[in-house]
């Protein structure tokens, strides 16, 4: 047994997740990797395995997101322009200041979250919804993380590229990177299982005085945890791809090996915590331990994965795990994450 698969079997132990899938390397490969526990423990018991596909939840921001958005950019999309520029209902009075790069950095002012399939489902209903919502703070202010910023975005390069970003993102950045990654997985049992119920956004959706007739009742398993993305059609621009450790690792050496300042560094540096275009960066985060660089970047998920990779060294590391399979655990998950990470930033140096 390696190293980083005793790591894995000890986090089990303790009760972190029920399966994982982790590796550490760099653009030129990957230097270690291990898989252990269980895909899935309900409705039936499925071991994970170097191809079981995860629900990489917000990781599709930066990697399917921000990869298009630096692929438009080159192509001549100006990321200041107003989302008004390509919908009429973005012009209103109260959304001055959104622009398309303040939604990549999460400096919008757009509320945390809301369940846009409770008042009608679907992409042109969440088009309606989405550009009826109310601020939570002025664009540039603070950062407020928000799915609603990438759902907006997400929009955006449909219009952009003229086509969903399913298709953008197969034939773009996926083929391109030599990567699986993809929305929609065919078959169930080849994915790792997430929630049992959609407990956590039903009890999200009660606390603000909404009501939705249509949660899922059994575990979610071979479709997209994250219920606006669910009930867009699977794909979403703040979530719905799956894939391997080794898919997010060839999409994430993109990265480094086309090394962008303006999306991979601090661009909100008076503002609580780093912000680059669509990824985060170690100054203020919870998954970050002290060994990374202040210029290491990354994103996490909230099915209990993540991707960091590290500027300086050229480390690329990706946890991927089923932490809210059957349900989600009542434990800080980012303290998880530093552990993985102190490993790997220390066993790198």
């Amino acid at each position: 047994m390696t190293s980083l698969a005793a790591w894995i079997e000890e986090e089990i132990s303790r009760g972190s997740f029920p399966g994982a899938c982790a590796l550490a390397g760099d653009p030129e490969g990957i230097r270690e990797g291990a898989h252990a526990g269980r895909a899935a423990v309900e409705p039936e018991s499925v071991p994970v395995s170097e191809e079981t596909l995860w629900d990489l939840a917000s990781l599709t921001k930066p990697l399917c997101c921000g990869a298009l958005a630096r692929i438009a950019a080159d192509g001549g999309l100006d990321l200041d322009r107003s989302p008004g520029a390509f919908f009429p209902a973005w012009k209103k009075t109260r959304y001055d200041g959104v622009t398309l790069r303040s939604l990549l950095t999460h400096t919008s002012g757009l509320p945390a979250w809301y369940p846009l399939y409770a008042r009608g489902e679907g992409a042109r209903e969440y088009a309606r919804t989405l550009s009826e919502i109310e601020p939570a703070a002025i664009p540039g202010s603070k950062v407020i993380y928000s799915d609603l910023n990438f759902l907006l975005f997400g929009d955006v390069l449909e219009a952009h590229f003229g086509g969903p970003i399913d298709r953008a993102f197969a034939d773009l950045v996926a083929k391109r990177a030599g990567s699986g990654a993809r929305f929609l997985p065919p078959d169930a049992r080849a994915t790792a299982a997430t929630e049992k119920g959609d407990e956590t956004e039903r009890k999200m959706t009660a606390a603000l005085g909404l009501s939705y007739p249509r949660f899922r009742t059994g575990v979610v398993w071979g479709e997209v945890h994250d219920g606006n993305a669910n009930r867009r059609g699977g794909v979403a621009g703040n979530a719905g791809l799956f894939g391997t450790a080794r898919d997010v690792w060839s999409l994430a050496r993109t990265w480094l090996l086309d090394y962008r300042e303006d999306f991979c560094t601090d661009q909100t540096p008076l503002l609580a915590e780093g912000r680059g275009l669509s990824w985060q960066t170690a100054r203020g985060a919870g998954s970050a331990s002290p060994e990374m660089p202040l210029r290491s970047f990354g994103h996490t998920g909230f099915t209990g994965t993540s991707v960091w990779l590290d500027s300086e060294s050229h480390r690329i590391a990706v946890l991927l795990t089923n932490r809210i399979h059957p349900t989600v655990r009542d434990s800080n998950f980012n303290e998880v994450r530093r552990r993985f990470h102190a490993r790997v930033w220390t066993r790198g140096s």
